[in-house]
């Protein structure tokens, strides 16, 4: 019986080796974006960008900024809004980044919620990420809303973009 057991516990620890390792090949090499504009008194931008390496980049409104436009980013315009920012020392531990793309898949197949109107010139904060655009050519890219704030409010209605949204707004603030 104690054969038994032991045999059974050991197959139970190769099964979870073996999905842990199936979990970590089920993510997407995104990029993860914080970022506050405001065009109310004057024009406002700052934020951050984290590569899929960890690499964090910050950037603030006198940085040239190429916008999305339909969502969509081609692969030079991210280029150069990470060559106008700012690289700061901080990196994003692997694990961290790993288990953060893993709910990105999640996070870009929500839904959007419909936007509800809090008020006037309070700007938008804007939490995203940043995907290939597997339906486009490889230089292609799409932002995924996670959450916005402000003027008008909306957020993505999958679990994991929330989760997603708060741990950009605790980097923010640290």
């Amino acid at each position: 019986m104690k054969k038994m057991c032991g045999l059974l516990m050991l197959f139970q620890l190769v099964l979870v080796s073996c999905n842990d390792t199936l979990l970590e090949e089920k993510q997407v090499a995104c990029y993860f974006q914080y970022e506050y504009v405001n065009y109310a008194w004057g024009f406002n931008h700052s934020g951050f960008t984290i590569t899929p390496a960890g690499e964090l980049f910050s950037f603030v409104k006198t940085t040239p900024w190429v916008f999305a436009e339909n969502g969509k980013l081609s692969l030079t315009a991210l280029n150069k809004n990470l060559q106008a920012s700012v690289k700061v020392d901080s990196l994003i531990s692997k694990k961290d980044i790993a288990y953060y793309q893993q709910l990105a898949l999640s996070a870009m197949a929500g839904k959007i919620g419909d936007p509800v109107n809090r008020g006037a010139d309070m700007g938008a904060l804007i939490c995203k990420i940043i995907v290939p655009d597997t339906t486009n050519s490889s230089n292609g890219f799409l932002e995924i809303i996670l959450s916005e704030k402000g003027d008008w409010e909306r957020k993505n209605l999958a679990p994991e973009a929330t989760l997603i949204a708060e741990w950009l707004a605790k980097l923010k603030f640290h």
